[in-house]
């Protein structure tokens, strides 16, 4: 019997079982998981639970047993065994699960002590395979090892395409793990975030302009929950007109106000905010001018602290900081002429606390009109589907955002925009196919840079001058882009490396274990390309950052080191070099080296779902950081049960800024 027999039949078994009222023997009696016993039979379409027959699992570069080591309910698990690295057992789920309905799937982990297990449904287009869910659980998304953790997720059904194809459920582990109580059932989801959201922000700007305030160049206003209009999150579209002077903000909850200003000008202010009695360290709260955000306060813990199993990746550890002030000072932003909503949005892992007041000043100081402005984007990943990594990487969603954000740019009157890296999250022809037309349909020139994921295959590049050629204006993936006053330099820095330092230009599984770089021919391409101008200020961009601080982020989490490059010395020796734009990090982070400002742009399809805007002048260029309009993809992006928060600002002064010329 194959898999699909296997699975079509074991779903029609179970049903009969059921509605006998034979669960208890298929489920093995008082050892059935009680999850499983308060759902419909109808919904169920797989259980397993390894005490019978250990079905005809695919697998890839892994071993998988029946084992009585452990187990959850009963007397056996699967027991995975990578044979190298990581690996796992797969069901196959074609002709189990069709493809419009929403599904809900869950599985007992129990990680070996160098395990880390993993559950999610993935499915191929015919050429390439994408995760289409991930399952996780209050802060142990991989499992934990030496304990039971059930993983449980959630497909939605406008999740599916009907290129979909040989769909799996698969049960993957880094090291040894076991498994159990294996439940897919059909299910009906409420609308998500990302859906419900659009309709909120409309009710809630709909109430905030029946008050809103006028804000005079050089004026004071103060704030308080009375002026605004409130809502407690994104499960429906109700708003409220608080009646006290304070509110308290519940995780998601948003207080909106609408201020006018008659003229351009720039403002700055103080947040008021008591907070709440979770201490953990991260993200309070998130201030924002309409998409422009002006303040990230945190709470900090003094003594440093990394992903708990995974320093980068891993969620936060169970630790507390120090009570935070009360008064968090705002950035310094640009408000152009008209109405405004600025706002104090609530974290998605724990309340904001309560909101006191917000007070704005405009400020006595010129607004000169820019020669042009410009975007940076970074770490887009389009992709179909979703998968964790720090957060959820929503690269089927991104291809609709980004389409949003580019021509909101251009409404805008933005010159251009770029993209520093990991445009796509696999590198193949149809993500670059995607790519290429959202660009060219929002009719703003996007000008590209390759990132590691845009260089997995040997075909990466060849497919991205083909279908993105508006992207690479010389025709290939280093030029040089001349706007005036500026000169960018764009450099595709990745290239792998074995472990004898041999450059490849496609990653291999087996060799390409040296690391990423730029290969030395492109390293003197750079230096004679810089010293052909040494007089136009030049702005450097690629995927890698190339000088960090180290230390503490602002809420504690410690920062890495970078050491030297021979990239980095090239532009240390430029008398002109101004700025580094880059990505891949996935949070944001802004440092001054050798006069040179290195700017870290935070992912777009992961939280914080961040790009900046760039205002050029002739002596200078200012920047702010925005987040995309829709909070609802900044929800769902957000891993609530990992809780790390503290991407969206590491450090005083990266939420706006100034280079000068």
């Amino acid at each position: 019997m194959d898999r699909r027999t296997f699975g079509k039949s074991f779903a029609v078994l179970l049903g009969l079982a059921v509605s006998l009222g034979l669960l208890g023997a298929v489920a093995r009696g008082n050892d059935a998981p009680a999850e499983l016993s308060n759902l419909e039979s109808s919904d169920v379409v797989l259980y397993e639970g390894f005490e019978g027959k250990i079905p005809d699992l695919h697998t890839y570069r892994a071993r998988y047993f029946a084992d009585t080591a452990h187990a959850h309910t009963g007397v056996r698990s699967l027991r995975v065994a990578p044979e190298n690295g990581s690996g796992g057992a797969y069901f196959r789920l074609d002709k189990v699960v069709d493809l419009e309905s929403d599904y809900e799937f869950s599985a007992w982990v129990y990680a070996g002590k160098d395990g880390a297990a993993r559950l999610y449904i993935s499915a191929s287009d015919g050429k390439e395979r994408h995760t289409k869910a991930t399952a996780t659980v209050s802060r142990w998304p991989g499992g934990k090892a030496g304990e039971w953790v059930r993983l449980t997720g959630t497909l939605r059904g406008e999740e599916w395409r009907e290129t979909d194809c040989d769909v799996m459920l698969a049960l993957v582990s880094t090291g040894e793990s076991w498994f159990d109580d294996v439940i897919l059932r059909k299910t009906k989801l409420p609308q998500p975030p990302i859906d419900t959201y659009p309709a909120l922000s409309r009710a809630l700007r709909s109430e905030a302009d029946r008050a809103a305030i006028m804000l005079a160049p050089g004026a004071n206003v103060t704030l308080t929950a009375a002026h605004g209009v409130f809502a407690t999150g994104f499960t429906s579209t109700d708003v409220e007109q608080p009646q006290e002077a304070t509110v308290s903000l519940p995780p998601d909850g948003i207080l909106m106000f609408a201020v006018d200003a008659p003229h351009a000008m720039y403002v700055t202010g103080t947040l008021r905010m008591v907070p709440d009695s979770d201490l953990r360290p991260g993200l309070r709260a998130c201030v924002l001018c309409d998409d422009t955000v002006i303040a990230t306060p945190m709470v900090r813990y003094a003594e440093g602290w990394e992903g708990v199993g995974n320093a980068l990746t891993g969620p936060a550890p169970d630790c507390t900081g120090t009570r935070p002030a009360d008064r968090t000072d705002l950035s310094t932003w640009l408000m152009r002429a008209g109405r405004h909503y600025i706002f104090v949005a609530a974290p998605h892992f724990r309340p904001g606390g309560r909101f006191e007041e917000l007070h704005l000043r405009a400020l006595d100081r010129p607004v000169q009109e820019p020669l042009y402005e410009f975007a940076l984007l970074a770490d887009t990943h389009l992709a179909p589907g979703r998968s964790l990594w720090m957060n959820y990487k929503l690269g089927g969603a991104a291809e609709v955002e980004l389409a949003v954000t580019l021509a909101s740019l251009r409404a805008e009157g933005v010159r251009f925009a770029l993209i520093a890296g990991d445009m796509t999250d696999g590198g193949t022809r149809p993500q670059f196919e995607a790519l290429g037309q959202i660009c060219r349909a929002s009719g703003l020139p996007v000008y590209g840079c390759i990132g590691n994921h845009d260089a997995y295959h040997a075909s990466s590049r060849s497919d991205a001058l083909e279908l993105c050629a508006d992207m690479f204006p010389s025709g290939a993936t280093d030029y040089v882009l001349d706007q005036p006053p500026l000169r960018f330099i764009i450099l595709d820095g990745s290239y792998w490396k074995n472990r004898e330092g041999v450059f490849a230009d496609y990653y291999a599984p087996e060799t390409s274990g040296g690391g990423i770089g730029a290969r030395p021919e492109q390293v003197e391409w750079l230096r004679r390309t810089l010293a052909a101008d040494k007089n136009t200020p030049t702005v450097f961009v690629w995927h890698y950052p190339l000088y960090s601080r180290g230390g503490l982020s602002s809420c504690g989490y410690k920062l890495p080191v970078l050491g030297p490059s021979e990239v980095r010395e090239a532009l240390a020796a430029a008398p002109n070099v101004v700025a580094v734009l880059c990505g891949h990090t996935h949070w944001n982070e802004v440092n001054l080296d050798q006069g040179i400002t290195h700017i870290v742009n935070p992912a777009y399809c992961e939280w914080p779902n961040a790009y900046r805007l760039f205002r050029v002048y002739h002596d200078r260029v200012e920047w702010e950081l925005r987040q995309v309009q829709n909070r609802g993809f900044v929800r769902e992006s957000f891993a609530a049960e990992k809780a790390l928060s503290w991407m969206i600002s590491t450090g005083e002064g990266d939420l706006g800024g100034e280079i000068g010329l």
